[in-house]
């Protein structure tokens, strides 16, 4: 009764059980801030109360014991059961108010930490990039669905082992999957985020994916006490690259290589070829009679007359030769390992025969040509500018000698 009085003057809505039974009911039908229980009492004792609310409840409000007993053993039982602190008969009112006020204080303090803990959580848990904590131990903490989904792992298989075991990490260029992505644990003064651009990990089943990986230690003082590791599959983005690098150096219409790739790939054909004193061809291809297709049937079945040919060009090089659109109905070839300029005259003489075979476009069936220019490295130029101009000049020599034929460069 003078428990209760207190209480209420202090503004503290109350509610009062007789027992263990009727607290535990009351405790089921509404929440409560702190429960206040005596370690003796009829039926269920204090801590048996103690530890069925601590035990059943999601969220158990704080319990605090009040005794007239001055044994340990009910004391440590007290705490065992899950009791916060106690409180020794006789009251001393000033005691009671300052410790409900501090209970209550820590309380709160604890839900708010956890609902900010839970928050944080969820976002974590919703993010798209793996994230993993480690403890201090070097062991993993926690681990998002987004890293789990990547690694190809149930949480069981994660949480609770080593770092090194679950990420697995080779660095561009190399197949050795062994490199330690969280350094900081064996080398004391390493105090900054690592990163791994451009890596390789290892998944469960043995695959590898892309990945950019962030490492961080996380300091307590002087005092390392775990850390963050954050990665993201770059897969999408590689291959979203390559497409990109791909479309700049290919003609979309036939996937030959186009002007910008040819461009890069002469010079360096020419260096090749003067650092190994070989000759290298160059074919300048330019089709007879295209123009008049485009005029007459449009220009859908001239695209398909380039398909054609961009077909037909490729099956007449060996691998170790390349084929380039320059552009509407220019074409090069580039001879890299021919011996002689016999050979690059042989395939000149195999294009103009195989170009000359009919087309067939959709309803129509379309004859058309080829005048060749052919230019030789060292013999007629030294430089890739040159080179391709001196084909060109060729190209235009054969047709004036009535196209549909090839022509070396001289002076």
């Amino acid at each position: 009764m003078l428990i209760r009085q207190f209480l209420e003057g202090e503004d503290y809505a109350v509610v009062e059980a007789k027992d263990g039974h009727e607290a535990l009911e009351k405790l089921a039908e509404q929440p409560f801030d702190l429960v206040i229980l005596d370690i003796a009492m009829p039926g269920i004792d204090g801590p048996s109360v103690c530890e069925h609310v601590r035990s059943s409840m999601t969220d158990p409000p704080p319990v605090l014991m009040v005794t007239a007993l001055d044994d340990e053993q009910s004391v440590e039982r007290s705490y065992s059961a899950g009791a916060v602190d106690y409180i020794r008969k006789p009251l001393r009112w000033p005691v009671l108010k300052n410790r409900i006020r501090y209970i209550l204080g820590a309380h709160r303090a604890r839900q708010e930490l956890e609902l900010l803990s839970r928050n944080y959580e969820m976002i974590l848990d919703s993010a798209a990039n793996g994230i993993c904590g480690v403890d201090d131990k070097g062991k993993v903490s926690y681990i998002n669905p987004a890293a789990l989904k990547m690694l190809g792992c149930g949480i069981r298989e994660v949480r609770g082992h080593e770092y090194w075991e679950v990420f697995k990490i080779s660095l561009p260029g190399s197949e050795d999957f062994s490199e330690d992505c969280c350094p900081y644990f064996t080398q004391p003064d390493n105090k900054t985020t690592i990163y791994f651009d451009e890596a390789r990990m290892l998944r469960k089943d043995g695959t590898s994916f892309p990945v950019d990986f962030r490492s961080t230690p996380i300091r307590q003082g002087h005092r390392l006490i775990g850390g963050v590791l954050v990665f993201v599959d770059v897969t999408e983005r590689q291959e979203a690259a390559e497409l990109i690098r791909y479309m700049a150096n290919h003609d979309p219409l036939t996937n030959l290589p186009n002007r910008n790739y040819f461009r890069r790939r002469l010079p360096q054909a020419i260096s090749l070829a003067r650092r190994y004193s070989r000759i290298l061809c160059l074919l300048f291809i330019d089709l007879d009679r295209f123009k008049p297709i485009n005029d007459q049937f449009g220009h859908g079945v001239g695209d398909i007359v380039l398909m054609q040919v961009a077909e037909r060009l490729r099956r007449v090089l060996r691998t170790s030769d390349s084929v380039c659109r320059l552009g509407g109905d220019e074409f090069v070839i580039l001879l890299e390992s021919t011996e002689a300029i016999d050979g690059a005259v042989l395939v000149a003489q195999k294009v103009i025969e195989s170009l000359n075979e009919p087309i067939e476009a959709g309803d129509h069936v379309c004859f058309i040509g080829a005048s060749i220019g052919v230019s030789v490295f060292p013999f007629d130029c030294q430089d890739a500018e040159t080179m391709l101009r001196h084909a060109d000049i060729a190209m235009y020599e054969a047709k004036k000698k009535g196209r549909n034929c090839w022509q070396l460069y001289t002076e």
